[in-house]
C-alpha cells in the first residue's frame, strides 16, 4: 500500500487529529447521557453561559457534534481535491477543517463532562483563536500564491485582492476560471456579475434578517 505523499499527509494529520476529537467526544457524550441535565443548554453567549435550553435527546445532544464533524469533512474533502497547482493552500484549508469540527468536538466534550453541561469559558474562546488562525492562514497562502500564480498573465490587471476578485468589463464571460484552485469566479467587471452575486447572496441575507426579526 502507496503512503500518503509529503502534499497529502498534512491534511489526513488534521483530519485525524479531528476524527480523534470527534470520537472521543461522542464516547463521552453516549457514557455521560443519562447524567447530563434534562434541560439542555442549546446555545451559549459569547461569556460562555447558556442563553436558551431545550429538552435533553440525543438531537440536542449529540446534534451539534455531528454537525461539526460534517463541516470538517466537507473542508477536509475539498483539501484533498485541490489540484497540483493549488496544493499549498491544503494544509490550511485542513487547518480550518479541523478548527470547525475538532473545536465543536471539544466543546461538546467540555459540556458532556459538566454536571450542569456548560463548557468551560476557556474553551469558547479557544475555538474561535483556532477558527480565525486557521482563516488567516488560509486566505494569506491564497493570496501569496495567487500573485505568483498572476505572474504573466495577461489579464493580470483585472484580478484584485492578490487574484481573488476578478473584474473586466471588456470581457463577455459573466463566470471565469480561478487562476489558483477548482471552479469559477464572478466577473464583477460586468452589470450581469452583480446581479449574480446579489441572487448568491440574497438567501444569506434572507435568513440573516429572518433570525434577527425573530430573536
Amino acid at each position: 500500500m502507496d503512503s500518503p505523499s509529503p502534499r497529502t499527509r498534512p491534511v489526513l494529520l488534521w483530519a485525524l487529529l479531528c476524527l480523534a476529537l470527534g470520537v472521543a467526544a461522542v464516547v463521552t457524550g453516549v457514557l455521560r447521557y443519562d447524567a447530563l441535565p434534562e434541560r439542555y443548554p442549546t446555545h451559549f453567549g459569547f461569556s460562555g453561559a447558556p442563553d436558551a435550553f431545550g429538552t435533553k435527546s440525543w438531537a440536542t445532544v449529540l446534534g451539534p457534534l455531528v454537525i461539526g464533524q460534517l463541516s470538517a469533512v466537507v473542508l477536509l474533502a475539498l483539501a484533498l481535491a485541490i489540484p497540483g497547482k493549488g496544493a499549498g493552500i491544503r494544509s490550511p484549508l485542513a487547518a480550518l477543517g479541523c478548527a470547525i469540527g475538532g473545536g465543536v468536538s471539544l466543546m461538546c466534550l467540555s459540556e458532556y463532562l459538566a454536571d450542569d453541561a456548560v463548557p468551560a469559558p476557556w474553551v469558547l474562546w479557544a475555538f474561535l483563536v483556532a477558527v480565525l488562525a486557521a482563516t488567516v492562514w488560509f486566505v494569506v497562502v491564497t493570496v501569496r500564491m495567487s500573485r505568483r500564480e498572476l505572474e504573466g498573465d495577461p489579464d493580470r490587471e483585472h484580478w484584485r485582492l492578490g487574484g481573488l476578485v476578478y473584474a473586466n468589463p471588456d470581457d463577455p464571460d459573466v463566470l471565469v476560471s480561478r487562476r489558483l484552485g477548482m471552479g469559477t469566479t464572478i466577473n464583477l467587471g460586468r452589470p450581469l456579475g452583480w446581479a449574480v452575486l446579489a441572487l448568491i447572496l440574497a438567501p444569506v441575507l434572507i435568513v440573516v434578517v429572518m433570525v434577527v426579526l425573530t430573536t
